[in-house]
């Protein structure tokens, strides 16, 4: 009779596959007072963060609007073209890009 035992866990983590390195990376953009910017998000998922100011984002194909004020944030839930609008002084965008 053949007994099979499990494997110890450090054994199983020698033998898988490499994982894939986590990377974020970072954009930054200004929009003036009263003028509105077209931002292509890349592929991941996609956080803004508005540092400074009064931001309007729209997400094409999104039937919700957010305004976002000075250190709030808000996850794009699909990739598609965001139109952010400074509603209040000038805009300061981080976008934040997890892979």
């Amino acid at each position: 009779m053949l007994l099979t035992l499990p494997a110890p866990a450090f054994l199983a983590r020698l033998f898988a596959a490499p994982t894939r390195p986590r990377v974020t990376r970072w954009f930054a953009a200004r929009v003036r007072h009263g003028a509105t910017r077209h931002i292509e998000p890349p592929a991941g998922r996609v956080t803004v963060h508005c540092r400074e100011g009064e931001a309007w984002l729209t997400q094409d194909g999104d039937p919700k609007d957010v305004v976002l004020q000075a250190a709030e944030s808000h996850r794009l839930l699909r990739g598609d073209r965001v139109v952010v609008h400074a509603l209040r002084g000038d805009c300061v965008l981080e976008i934040q890009v997890d892979d």
